[in-house]
């Protein structure tokens, strides 16, 4: 068990959190935009262990992003994903793919926890932000079990006071 102090040191705030890039000229620096994604990684972490699938399945695809491309600082992401689909692959891309459909889904969460916050709401059903934010991203990609699974892990979700402690 995890003393206060360690328990504190690994605690962060959304100023500690790195921005995702701009969009420069139509390009997005890729190690500026996996940094920014395995930071939001951690923040999913904190909602507690009921995101730990969601949690991988957004590493496993930033580790895709890494393993197939090579890249530098000044790398854009565009020309990556251009690069590897003229030589007929696509694995990086869907990392790509996959992983800006989890930041969309995040995007609505907290989207829906400021509306909450705005509004006095501090008893919001999480279950209802989450589902929000599901049909508004990734629930028309999933098959009907993955759909249920997410279900599932509403049911078992943090409170908003929970997750505003976290």
């Amino acid at each position: 068990m995890a003393s206060a102090y360690e328990e504190n040191q690994n605690r962060f705030t959304f100023e500690d959190i790195k921005s995702f890039p701009s969009v420069t000229d139509g390009k997005i620096n890729i190690c500026c935009f996996l940094e920014a994604s395995s930071d939001l990684i951690k923040l999913v972490g904190r909602l507690g262990k009921v995101f730990a699938p969601v949690k991988y399945d957004m590493q496993g695809n930033i580790d895709k992003i890494k393993l197939h491309y090579n890249y530098d600082k000044d790398s854009c992401l565009l020309d990556l994903m251009l690069e590897e689909h003229s030589n007929g692959k696509h694995t990086a891309a869907e990392g790509v793919l996959w992983l800006n459909r989890a930041l969309l889904f995040f995007e609505l969460v907290f989207h829906e926890i400021v509306i909450c916050l705005q509004g006095k709401n501090y008893d919001e059903d999480m279950k209802k932000v989450f589902t929000i934010a599901y049909e508004g991203s990734v629930k028309k990609y999933h098959s009907w079990v993955t759909q249920q699974l997410f279900a599932l892990i509403c049911k078992m979700s943090p409170t908003l006071p929970q997750i505003m402690e976290s």
